[in-house]
């Protein structure tokens, strides 16, 4: 695998549409209060943006001073603390690719799906990746195992039953435990290059059709999401069928919406389906109704001429240039990247992965 040395930012959003903070400082409604959490933003920010960590005072205050219910604000406490935690646990891994495995915990090590969920994370960790599960049983143990250690995040949710970590990753330092399964959720998609999900049950849905809902609107970046059936099994074949004959013959999706899912049926297609995605693609940010696509390597005349044609939906003012660097990217560090701009069409996210595909080709 081609690893880039810095990766782009990974997060729901991850610079895929505008979310900076206000410029205008938020107030609690009381001078000296504000006058001090500004003091204290100036001087405790370290190296972060004081305009951040003023807002995040600010909201912390204004909850405080509301008439919210406790509860309410052990929520929110709660939250904080989960992301804060499980971002300080990947922040050494920060450069490094990886893959967010799901399946079910009920799955034997006997089962056609658990083999091959081990020897797919096997080849990963191998081939340079590192592997993030729920951390329990099942699938999630079976990959683990094939990642070993080393190589494995376990991310865990606390329940009465069923759930808890598995043999690999127990005692690790890259393993946590989340008590909400939106936070827990957040960091599978967050700090994930790809998705691969093998059979699993409503948890396993649920985790596959938010991400694909994510993507489908442009509230995260496109990766490969990887379907995995063990040979003579038909798990995926079935859930494909019914989505084509429920949601895409009824006009609920778009044709090319199926393109942001690929079955497969061995784990060497499944790796080859992630290692293709990376082979020139490096990662995308906007800039108002313009699209910044960063490549490891120049796109040649004639791709760029095969996408201005093929791709005019998605590119519909015919703008698109290649570019040797961009000072005004976002992320100073990623500046020197050469890059492909051009005005783009939101909503055309599916166009957008199949287009990602043809840079890669």
């Amino acid at each position: 695998m081609k690893t880039p040395d810095i990766l782009a930012a990974r997060d729901i959003n991850s610079r895929a549409e505008s979310h900076g903070v206000p410029t205008i400082p938020p107030s609690t409604g009381n001078p000296v209060l504000d006058a001090n959490l500004y003091d204290l933003s100036r001087r405790f920010c370290g190296a972060h943006d004081p305009d951040t960590v003023l807002h995040l005072l600010a909201t912390v205050m204004n909850a405080a001073a509301s008439p919210l219910e406790e509860h309410d604000l052990q929520i929110m406490a709660q939250s904080l603390k989960e992301m804060f935690a499980a971002d300080c646990m990947f922040l050494p891994y920060r450069n490094v690719r990886k893959i967010t495995c799901f399946g079910s915990a009920r799955i034997k090590e006997d089962e056609p799906s658990y083999k091959i969920a081990r020897d797919f994370a096997r080849l990963a960790a191998a081939r340079g990746y590192m592997v993030v599960t729920g951390g329990g049983p099942g699938i999630m143990q079976a990959c683990n195992e094939g990642a070993t250690e080393h190589c494995s995040f376990g991310l865990n949710i606390t329940l009465p039953y069923e759930q808890h970590p598995n043999h690999v990753v127990a005692e690790s330092d890259k393993m946590m435990n989340f008590y909400y399964f939106f936070t827990r959720k957040l960091n599978f998609l967050k700090q994930t290059d790809a998705l691969v999900a093998f059979p699993g049950g409503f948890g396993t849905m649920d985790e596959i059709f938010e991400t694909i809902t994510l993507m489908q609107t442009g509230k995260s970046t496109i990766f490969p999401i990887v379907l995995l059936d063990p040979t003579g099994e038909t798990f995926w074949a079935r859930w494909e069928r019914f989505i084509e004959k429920e949601l895409l013959e009824a006009g609920l999706i778009s044709p090319e919406d199926m393109r942001l899912i690929y079955v497969s049926k061995t784990a060497e297609d499944a790796y080859a389906c992630i290692e293709h995605f990376y082979r020139r693609f490096h990662s995308y940010y906007f800039d108002g109704e313009q699209i910044f696509i960063r490549v490891m390597e120049p796109v040649s005349e004639d791709n760029l001429q095969w996408i201005r044609t093929d791709y005019a939906d998605v590119l519909p003012k015919g703008d698109l240039v290649q570019l040797t660097n961009d000072a005004n990217d976002p992320e100073p560090k990623l500046a020197g990247l050469p890059r492909l701009r051009a005005t783009f069409k939101r909503g055309l996210y599916a166009r957008l992965r199949e287009l990602i595909d043809v840079i890669n080709d």
